[in-house]
């Protein structure tokens, strides 16, 4: 039997990927990217086997085509449009299109095909405006209010996933994603909102140096290892309690990204690095200026057992061990 991951070759799947390709499942990858060479590369070591198919979730047959030729017994839907707001702007119908009627058409197909488990890949999002309201984000009590196109899909995609497992009789969980930074991010050309994790990374590699903001704000973010081996335990979990679950750090980054550039300079001497208060100078970008509440994680914490193990500087001593090992896929 196979998983199928649909967007693998994004930077959530292609993490999500790897770690079943560890532990030797057999996975399909669809989405229209190819698979990167260096993941291409990478993943020829792992155990599992994989196979690579190009095609667009918005075509039926295609899609079809997937569930016929392979035994997919267990989905991950991870195809989506991450948008900026210049996106927003100009191309709304095609998010709307890939992020909401996609989502259905993969998951009727899921339906058709006997497929025994789906996790949905929700987003912190969903929260939008509560994200800068409250300091803890609850599943239960914290308001969604989406105030991004890209928001308004997830949560409508999530309220539409729930509703159609009902009437379908899917068995189906929905994973809310942190902010999220590390191996396998790069700019696909659909998803706008790179993070200064990975802009640090690319300066480094450049030997150039990076100016970043004087005035650090609390973050929530979370090492996309951690996220994928969240969203993988839901889809091994036997019943899962409740429908939504947030994935993410449980604690505040902030101003320790500085570390991250520290690191860096450390094992690139070329690279060199300053915070400066005058916008004009900046060059990386965070894309919000806001402190951001800490999602709650205690739902898959105590249900399943979900504990980051990459915090702060074990986080950056991993990441660095990544882009030295694949240099290219950054920049290249």
């Amino acid at each position: 039997m196979a998983i199928l991951v649909t967007g693998g070759a994004g930077f959530v799947g292609l993490n999500v990927v790897e770690q079943l390709l560890e532990r030797g499942e057999h996975v399909v990858v669809f989405g229209r990217e190819a698979l990167p060479a260096a993941a291409a590369r990478l993943f020829t070591k792992l155990k599992g086997r994989i196979d690579v198919v190009q095609g667009d979730v918005l075509d039926k047959a295609a899609l079809k085509a997937v569930f016929d030729t392979h035994k997919i017994d267990r989905m991950f839907p991870l195809a989506v449009i991450t948008a900026g707001p210049r996106r927003e702007a100009d191309d709304t119908e095609t998010i709307l299109d890939v992020n909401m009627r996609g989502m259905a058409i993969q998951l009727r197909a899921a339906r058709d095909a006997g497929v025994k488990r789906i996790v949905f890949p929700s987003s912190i999002s969903v929260y939008g405006e509560s994200l800068n309201t409250h300091g803890l984000l609850r599943e239960d009590t914290t308001p969604p209010v989406p105030n991004s196109i890209y928001g308004v899909t997830k949560y409508a995609g999530e309220r539409m996933a729930i509703r159609l497992a009902q009437l379908w009789n899917l068995d189906l969980v929905c994973g809310r994603i942190g902010a999220v930074f590390g191996p396998w991010e790069r700019d696909t050309g659909v998803r706008d909102l790179c993070g200064p994790h990975m802009q640090l990374a690319i300066r480094a590699l450049e030997g150039g140096e990076a100016v970043m903001p004087a005035r650090m704000v609390p973050r929530p973010w979370v090492y996309s290892r951690d996220l994928a081996a969240g969203l993988i335990l839901l889809l091994d979990a036997k019943k899962p309690r409740w429908p939504v679950y947030n994935i993410a750090s449980g604690v505040e980054w902030g101003g320790v990204i500085t570390r991250w550039a520290d690191t860096l300079a450390g094992a690139y001497p070329k690279f060199s690095w300053r915070q400066s208060d005058k916008p004009a100078e900046v060059n990386i970008m965070f894309h919000n200026d806001d402190p951001r509440g800490l999602e709650d994680i205690s739902r898959i914490r105590d249900e399943m057992g979900y504990r980051p193990r990459f915090i702060h500087q074990g986080a950056y001593d991993d990441y660095l061990k990544w882009t030295q090992a694949a240099p290219d896929y950054l920049v290249k």
